[in-house]
């Protein structure tokens, strides 16, 4: 009966809101071509479909206005654990993009360790004991807490790692910068994939990260053949050219192989006498 109520759950929301289902859709593919999801390089690390749409879901309930109510409110509404009459939430602010952008801003910083993910509730719940109505009997905690709406004990996100979780957490404010950006709000004068095309091609997304082609990396280096101190002057089109090849070379350490990196600083800038 679990897995009817779920599938009933989803329609119901999937119809509640027109910008349910393609922001459900542009979220799985964004964490598809991240591999985040699906079977990336993670393995059996990755989230799950189902895990993504809940995730969504969740976000939707937060909003204020609320495009989604809890499922707790269904309950009410329905007088049995199936939510059968359909909810009618009042409009929340923002098309489609603007609340694709908030949910990667709402997620970069989200406290997945210390927080479990209600739907039941619509609202993150401090971790309780797990003899608690909250937590659900025999919940699973891990990096990543969401519960499924239905069965209060199962992790839908129990099989995340905490390097998944850490780098869910990094895409999404990789992915905020982005949205944020010119290169999300302006077509290319030079016919590059920009605005939501961009953001859902694989690789990185980060604004100075060079050609955002499925691997195809830009490096400034041919520009900067008078040595390292050109390599740190501006190139012809706008942006450091340093800063680019930095990112290049970070999207190769991390996305192609699947290498942790921190951000850190330089002890002093590259000169004629530190070299490329």
């Amino acid at each position: 009966r679990l897995a009817l109520l779920n599938t009933r759950f989803l329609r119901l929301c999937a119809e509640a809101d027109e910008r349910v289902r393609p922001l459900v859709y542009a979220v799985r593919l964004w964490a598809k071509q991240r591999g985040l999801a699906g079977s990336g390089a993670g393995g059996g690390s990755v989230l799950s479909n189902y895990a993504l749409t809940l995730l969504v879901l969740f976000f939707l309930q937060t909003r204020s206005p609320a495009v989604l109510p809890p499922v707790a409110r269904l309950r009410e509404l329905a007088g049995t654990d199936c939510p059968a009459p359909r909810p009618s939430p009042r409009p929340a602010r923002g098309a489609g993009p603007a609340l694709l952008a908030d949910f990667f801003r709402v997620f970069g910083d989200f406290d997945f360790a210390g927080q479990l993910i209600s739907l039941r509730e619509g609202r993150a719940l401090p971790l309780l004991p797990p003899d608690t109505p909250e937590a659900g009997e025999g919940l699973k905690l891990g990096p990543f807490n969401l519960q499924d709406p239905f069965e209060l004990d199962h992790n839908v996100a129990a099989n995340v790692t905490e390097k998944t979780t850490s780098r869910f957490g990094r895409c999404c404010r990789d992915a905020a910068k982005y949205c944020r950006s010119l290169q999300f709000r302006r077509k290319s004068s030079k016919g590059r994939a920009w605005g939501l095309t961009r953001l859902f091609q694989p690789g990185a997304v980060e604004p100075g990260a060079g050609s955002a082609g499925a691997f195809l990396i830009s490096l400034p280096l041919e520009e900067a053949a008078g040595g390292s101190q050109d390599l740190c002057g501006e190139p012809r089109d706008g942006g450091n050219k340093f800063g680019e090849a930095c990112a290049a070379v970070t999207f190769v350490l991390r996305d192609v192989l699947k290498c942790s990196c921190v951000v850190g600083n330089l002890t002093r800038a590259p000169g004629e006498d530190s070299g490329l």
